[in-house]
């Protein structure tokens, strides 16, 4: 990618579904600054006949600590497959689906560069609703590709972050302005892979760009029916992640303030507090879960060397940029 607008290039009519989550917001954003035409559906067999698209990308996806889990088979499962038939039926070439690297997730055990070939798991993250379905929604996209004229292609997006992420950000944010990021939930040396949004964004649209002009791959190999890890290629200490964007917000720990915590007693505690929780509110789960606390200890780091050789990606804005493009967001926000 020399210029954003070699990544736009050739690609005609561009149709994505979840164009207001966090990467399909920074996409939208990204082709309409490129002059490209762009779309947020609920109705994806109207607006294909209507729009004629030669690329659909599906960032569709609930949150994942919805507490009604119904959504995800709904959205993950029946809602892609809705998508596959609907882009078979309309003839569209095209169809770069957004998945997610938990799908290969075995319970809480590390992850050290991993890639493309370690196996979905059949109960992955310790049988979490949301990764199951996910990777059933992948296979379904993989199975469709040269079905019916459809090529297909999954991109495996790591954690997550950038402008209107009121997720990771946020979180790390919150923790500053409560003077909570001087605690930290273990040794905190575990490497950890993120990825900008805007970055996520691209790389959606070069394997789109490649899907529809397959001379354009720096690769010799082709992309179709493959799944493809995605990550900003430089992974940080998770603790280190939080105290940056902390710093950055306004709220500065040093190093020699940092308390370490033992993992397993916060874990613990946090499971006590689980359950009184769901107890008084009758099945209710709280924000912060001991599940998610094993993650801010865990090694979890993915190979992109299939992405870079075969799709010519590149992160173009690196962690400290786009750590800092998503805290400017939150404290301009705050100011309204």
């Amino acid at each position: 990618m020399e210029s954003p607008q070699d990544a736009v290039h050739g690609l005609g009519n561009v149709l994505i579904v979840g164009g207001c989550g966090l990467v399909g917001h920074a996409l939208v954003r990204f082709l309409i600054e490129n002059g490209k035409p762009e779309g947020e559906i609920s109705d994806v067999s109207a607006v294909i006949k209507l729009t004629n698209p030669k690329v659909i990308i599906n960032f569709a996806s609930p949150d994942p600590m919805n507490p009604d889990k119904s959504v995800f088979g709904k959205c993950n499962i029946v809602g892609v497959q809705n998508i596959i038939e609907c882009a078979q039926e309309q003839g569209v070439p095209v169809l770069v689906h957004s998945s997610s690297c938990e799908i290969i997730q075995d319970a809480y055990h590390d992850l050290i560069w991993a890639n493309e070939e370690w196996p979905v798991q059949d109960s992955p993250v310790n049988g979490s609703i949301y990764a199951k379905t996910k990777a059933i929604g992948e296979e379904l996209v993989l199975s469709a590709n040269r079905q019916k004229g459809l090529l297909t292609v999954a991109i495996r997006l790591c954690t997550t972050f950038g402008e209107g992420d009121n997720g990771l950000t946020r979180q790390f944010i919150e923790l500053g302005k409560k003077g909570m990021s001087k605690y930290q939930i273990g040794p905190g040396q575990n490497l950890y892979d993120f990825i900008y949004a805007g970055n996520a964004a691209e790389g959606h649209l070069l394997a789109a760009q490649i899907l529809l002009h397959p001379n354009l791959s720096p690769g010799d190999k082709r992309i179709d029916g493959e799944a493809f890890n995605m990550t900003n290629g430089d992974p940080w200490r998770f603790w280190d992640a939080a105290r940056f964007v902390s710093n950055a917000a306004g709220y500065p720990v040093k190093e020699e303030q940092v308390w370490k915590l033992p993992m397993a007693v916060v874990c613990l505690l946090a499971q006590i507090w689980g359950f009184m929780y769901a107890l008084f509110t009758l099945g209710g789960e709280p924000e912060v879960q001991a599940k998610m606390l094993r993650y801010t200890g865990m090694v979890r780091t993915f190979d992109i060397t299939k992405a870079r050789g075969r799709l010519g990606y590149k992160p173009r804005v690196s962690m400290e940029d786009g750590l800092r493009r998503a805290v400017r967001w939150h404290l301009e926000r705050a100011k309204k």
